[in-house]
């Protein structure tokens, strides 16, 4: 019974298939989260407003989650997006949790963890862009005679 479950496993065991599950779920979110707030611009900006934002910065935020949430689906430098994603979700949930309380914010805090979750466990194979080496996921590889070294520093 043991060789089953094991061959089982191994075929569910698919890091990159996972990631790009994962990626896509979130991106998602975000890209019709953004949406939203573009198709409904005044009461976006009227809702930042009374937080103490300027309209532009509304208009900022609509864009960044529609473009960073098409970013994560497809694969196109998921790992900067993603930490930019999830600054973004962490300074939500602290200005919100003031008027919601935690249970308000939970997913502004499920949103974060997944988007640091991407910016540490790299893109996976499933990438239009992803910026990372296949050898060793360092964003700025530097490749002599086939092994990876860090970047020299300035």
């Amino acid at each position: 019974m043991q060789p089953y479950i094991n061959t089982i496993s191994r075929f569910f065991y698919n890091r990159s298939l996972g990631l790009l599950l994962i990626r896509v779920a979130a991106g998602s979110i975000f890209l019709l989260s953004g949406w939203s707030k573009l198709a409904d611009m005044s009461g976006t900006i009227t809702a930042f407003d009374g937080y103490g934002f300027s309209p532009l910065f509304a208009v900022l935020i609509a864009w960044f989650e529609v473009l960073g949430g098409l970013s994560l689906i497809l694969g196109i430098a998921p790992r900067p997006v993603a930490g930019l994603l999830g600054i973004e979700m962490l300074a939500a949930a602290l200005l919100l949790n003031g008027a919601r309380g935690f249970a308000g914010v939970q997913l502004e805090l499920l949103l974060a963890a997944v988007a640091f979750g991407i910016m540490l466990l790299g893109s996976g194979k499933y990438a239009l862009y992803k910026m990372e080496c296949n050898t060793c996921n360092g964003l700025f590889c530097i490749k002599k005679n086939r092994v990876c070294v860090m970047a020299p520093t300035v």
